[in-house]
C-alpha cells in the first residue's frame, strides 16, 4: 500500500502527533487586507494574528484525513513582507505508524491544497508563466501583491525541505541533543515529550526563521550572480538595494528572538539563520564595493567631460585672440588704402568688440532658461491609480467588522500616510 510506503510501522512508542513545517515566499511584499477579500471567497475567512510581532493571515487550506485513517489539518500563514509557512499537524494518537520524512509534497491531499492556495495567491491558474513575464506586475498589484523581482524573475515558491516536529516519547539513540527538558533534537527533527502548545509555538517560530533564512541565503546567491554582471543597469542595483534592505529588516527583527523554554545555542552549528547573517555583512560590503566603483566611474567620466569643457574654451578664446589680432592687420590696412574714410574701420571695430560679446550673453541666457519638461503620464496614471485604490480600501476596511479593531486602526494608519506620501508626490510632478 502507498500509505505504508510513508508511515513506517514501530515497535517502539510512537508519536501521539507529527508537524510538518515548511515556508514560501510570494517574492515580494503583500497588501495583508487586499489579500485577504479576495481570498475570503475562495478560502474563508482568515484569522489575523500576529506571530513573531507580524501582522498575519491564517488559513485553513484543508482538514480530513489521509488514507482514511489519519486525521489531519493543514494551514498556511501570510506575512506583509511576503513571506509565509505551511503547517501540516497529523494527528497518530490511535495508530502505531511513524514518519521518517516530509510529505508535504508526496501526498495528493497536500500538493493540491498547496497548488490551490498559491494560485488563489497570486491570481492565476498558471504561477509559472508570471515568473518572467514582466507585464504581470499589474496583474499581481490589483491583486495587493508589490512585485519584486530578482533580476528579471519572480522568485516565489516553497523552500527545499521542511522541519518535523515529533510529540511523544523521544528516541533513545545516540548523538541527540537535549535542549531542554521538554524538547530534543536530532537530523532535523524536534522531539517533543507532550503538547505543550506555547513551547509548540516557540518552535514554529524557530522553524520560519531557520526556513526563511534558508530562502533568503539563496536569493542572496543569485543576487550576487546577477550582481557580478558588468552590464548590470540601474534598476538591478535598485532591486538589490530593496532586497538588501528586505532582509536587513528581518535579521534585525530575528536577532530580538529569544526562546525563554528552548536553549537554541547547541544549534547554531545547524543554524541557517547565523549563516544568513554572518554573510550578510560580506554582502553588504561588496554591495558598498560595487556601488563605490560605480560612483568612481561616474565621478571620473565627469572629470573627463569637464576637461574637454575647459579644453574646448580655451581653444575658443585662442581663436577670439587670433580674430583680434586678424581683424586689427586688416582694419590697419584698410586705413592705408582709405585714408579718407576712417568709418569703415571704426564701424569694424566695433562690430568686432560688440557682436562676439552679444552672442555669448545670448548663448549663456538661452542655456540658463529652464527647459520644459513633458509630463510623465504614466507615472500620474499610476499614482492616481494607486490613489484610488487605497481611497477605496479605506472605505472599505472602515466598515469591515471582520478585522479586529487593533489591525484595523493600524492598517487604516498606514493607507493614509501612503495616500499623503502619493498626493505630495503627484503635486510634485504636477508642478
Amino acid at each position: 500500500m502507498r500509505l505504508l510506503e510513508i508511515f513506517k510501522p514501530k515497535e517502539t512508542a510512537s508519536p501521539e502527533r507529527i508537524v510538518e513545517f515548511a515556508v514560501f515566499s510570494l517574492g515580494s511584499e503583500a497588501d495583508l487586507y487586499a489579500l485577504s477579500t479576495r481570498l475570503v471567497q475562495s478560502l474563508g475567512t482568515p484569522a489575523w494574528e500576529r506571530f513573531a510581532g507580524r501582522r498575519s493571515l491564517e488559513f485553513v487550506l484543508d482538514e480530513g484525513q489521509v488514507a482514511d485513517q489519519i486525521p489531519y489539518r493543514l494551514t498556511a500563514r501570510l506575512f506583509e513582507d511576503g513571506t509565509g509557512f505551511v503547517r501540516l499537524d497529523l494527528n497518530l494518537l490511535n495508530h502505531k505508524l511513524d514518519l521518517e520524512a516530509g510529505i508535504l509534497w508526496r501526498r495528493r491531499e497536500f500538493s493540491s491544497a498547496l497548488t490551490r492556495f498559491l494560485e488563489a495567491v497570486l491570481g492565476t491558474n498558471d504561477p509559472e508563466k508570471i515568473r518572467h513575464a514582466p507585464g504581470s506586475d499589474e496583474g499581481l498589484r490589483r491583486s495587493g501583491i508589490q512585485p519584486e523581482r530578482i533580476g528579471v524573475r519572480l522568485d516565489f515558491g516553497f523552500s527545499k525541505g521542511s522541519i518535523l516536529i515529533k510529540i511523544g516519547p523521544p528516541p533513545k539513540d545516540d548523538g541527540i541533543l537535549r535542549l531542554s527538558k521538554e524538547v530534543s533534537y536530532k537530523d532535523g527533527v524536534f522531539f517533543l515529550k507532550s503538547a505543550d502548545e506555547t513551547l509548540l509555538r516557540e518552535l514554529d517560530r524557530w522553524c520560519f526563521r531557520e526556513e526563511a533564512s534558508s530562502w533568503f541565503f539563496k536569493s542572496l546567491r543569485r543576487w550576487l550572480e546577477i550582481i557580478d554582471d558588468s552590464c548590470i543597469n540601474k534598476s538591478a542595483i535598485f532591486g538589490f538595494s530593496r532586497f538588501l534592505r528586505k532582509v536587513n529588516r528581518f535579521i534585525l527583527r530575528e536577532r530580538r528572538f529569544i526562546s525563554k523554554r528552548l536553549d537554541t545555542t547547541q544549534l547554531e552549528h545547524y543554524s541557517e539563520f547565523a549563516a544568513l547573517a554572518s554573510n550578510f555583512d560580506i554582502t553588504s560590503r561588496r554591495l558598498s564595493e560595487i556601488l563605490l566603483i560605480r560612483k568612481e566611474e561616474a565621478t571620473t567620466n565627469t572629470l573627463d567631460a569637464l576637461e574637454k569643457l575647459s579644453a574646448r574654451k580655451e581653444r575658443l578664446f585662442a581663436a577670439l585672440v587670433v580674430l583680434v589680432g586678424f581683424a586689427g592687420l586688416l582694419f590697419g590696412a584698410l586705413m592705408l588704402i582709405f585714408p579718407a574714410k576712417p568709418w569703415l574701420w571704426t564701424v569694424g571695430a566695433c562690430g568686432l568688440v560688440t557682436l562676439p560679446s552679444l552672442a555669448y550673453l545670448l548663448w549663456t541666457r538661452f542655456r540658463s532658461m529652464p527647459k520644459k519638461r513633458r509630463e510623465p503620464h504614466d507615472l500620474l496614471q499610476e499614482f492616481e491609480k494607486r490613489e484610488s485604490m487605497l481611497t477605496e480600501s479605506i472605505s472599505q476596511l472602515e466598515g469591515d467588522e471582520g478585522v479586529p479593531e487593533r489591525f484595523r486602526e493600524e492598517l487604516l494608519d498606514r493607507y493614509r500616510s501612503e495616500k499623503v506620501r502619493l498626493e505630495h508626490m503627484t503635486e510634485k510632478i504636477r508642478k
